[in-house]
């Protein structure tokens, strides 16, 4: 997948938005794709997940977030992958974290209906799968959040104009 953006971090006043659209316990699998320094996964863990795999393209960010893994001795539960993200089989995971552009919402929406089993959550921050109906939509100070549940319901309804959803949520 071409590098749709540069690395920006989701800011710590929202990380906890993840977990309350998707709580996760110990048998989730968790993938942050798009990791940068794990610090989504690094929630994860303390929140419960059995275990996190992050993925990233950055080496720098991959091998920062593998040595805090290691420092904070939760390198037995998280996993940081240098790897474009559409040559990695996501099958494992139960929760897919993701906070890309829509472009590459939209490249991996194919990807996610072939690789995800049947209820795997999948959280996307700020940019909606397009074509996509979210399960529940959160509004984090202007911030939006969606829940998808696999399979995804597909609707014609949903579509984003300048990057905001119309639908009932509004």
């Amino acid at each position: 997948m071409p590098k749709y953006i540069s690395w920006i971090p989701t800011q710590p006043e929202y990380i906890d938005t993840f977990f309350e659209l998707c709580p996760v316990s110990p048998s989730d699998v968790v993938y942050d794709l798009g990791s940068g320094d794990g610090r989504v996964l690094f929630t994860a863990v303390e929140k419960g997940a059995g275990r996190c795999v992050g993925i990233d393209i950055d080496p720098a960010l991959v091998k920062a977030a593998s040595e805090e893994a290691k420092n904070a001795r939760m390198d037995h539960k998280l996993t940081f992958i240098e790897a474009d993200i559409m040559g990695v089989d996501l099958s494992e995971a139960s929760v897919v974290f993701c906070y890309m552009h829509s472009a590459a919402s939209a490249a991996l929406k194919p990807k996610f209906g072939k690789e995800l089993k049947g209820g795997t959550r999948i959280v996307m921050e700020s940019f909606p799968v397009m074509g996509w109906q979210p399960v529940k939509v959160i509004d984090n100070n202007g911030i939006l959040f969606y829940l998808y549940i696999m399979p995804a319901k597909e609707t014609e309804e949903y579509r984003i104009i300048v990057g905001t959803p119309i639908n009932d949520y509004y």
